[in-house]
C-alpha cells in the first residue's frame, strides 16, 4: 500500500492522547476523531441525550463542531471525509460496547447492538462513566508503541 506525502493530522491540542503520541499516521484524524466524540459524548449524556443519538451521525456533529459561534472555520476539529463517516459511527459503536465489556474484535459483532441498548438505560452518571472509560481504553490502545 502505497504510504500518503501528506503530514499526518495534528489537532494542536497538547492534551491530545492520539496527536501527540509517537507515530502518527493517515488515520490519525480518524482516531482523533474517535476522540473527540467520546469525550463530547459525556456532555451530551449530562444534557440526557440518548446514547444511540451520541453513537450515530458523528460526522454530522464534528462538521458543525468545526464551524464556530462566529461562522469561523476551525481546523483543529477532526472532520472525517463523508465516506469514512460510516466507518466513524462503526468504530464509535464497537470502541462503547468493548467499555462495556464486551470482548469484541469486529465492528459486525452481532452482540454490539444488545450490549449498546443495556448502556443506553443507564442513568445519566453512569453513561458518562462508560464513555469515560471508552475513551481512555480507546486511548491507551491507540498511543502504545507497536510491537516489534
Amino acid at each position: 500500500m502505497p504510504r500518503s506525502t501528506t503530514p499526518a493530522w495534528d489537532c494542536h491540542d497538547w492534551s491530545c492522547p492520539i496527536c501527540t503520541a509517537p507515530g502518527r499516521d493517515e488515520m490519525t484524524l480518524l482516531r482523533c476523531a474517535i476522540l473527540t466524540l467520546l469525550e463530547h459524548g459525556r456532555w451530551m449524556a449530562q444534557d440526557e441525550i440518548s446514547l444511540p443519538d451520541i453513537l450515530s451521525g458523528g460526522g454530522h456533529y464534528l462538521s458543525r463542531l468545526r464551524i464556530g459561534p462566529l461562522g469561523q472555520i476551525d481546523d483543529d476539529t477532526p472532520v472525517p471525509a463523508i465516506e469514512q463517516w460510516a466507518w466513524l459511527e462503526a468504530e464509535l459503536r464497537l470502541v462503547v460496547a468493548r467499555a462495556a465489556g464486551l470482548d469484541a474484535v469486529s465492528t459486525l459483532d452481532p452482540r454490539i447492538d444488545g450490549v449498546l441498548t443495556t448502556g443506553a438505560r443507564l442513568p445519566e452518571r453512569r453513561l458518562v462513566d462508560l464513555l469515560d472509560l471508552a475513551a481512555e481504553q480507546f486511548a491507551e490502545l491507540n498511543t502504545q508503541p507497536p510491537a516489534a
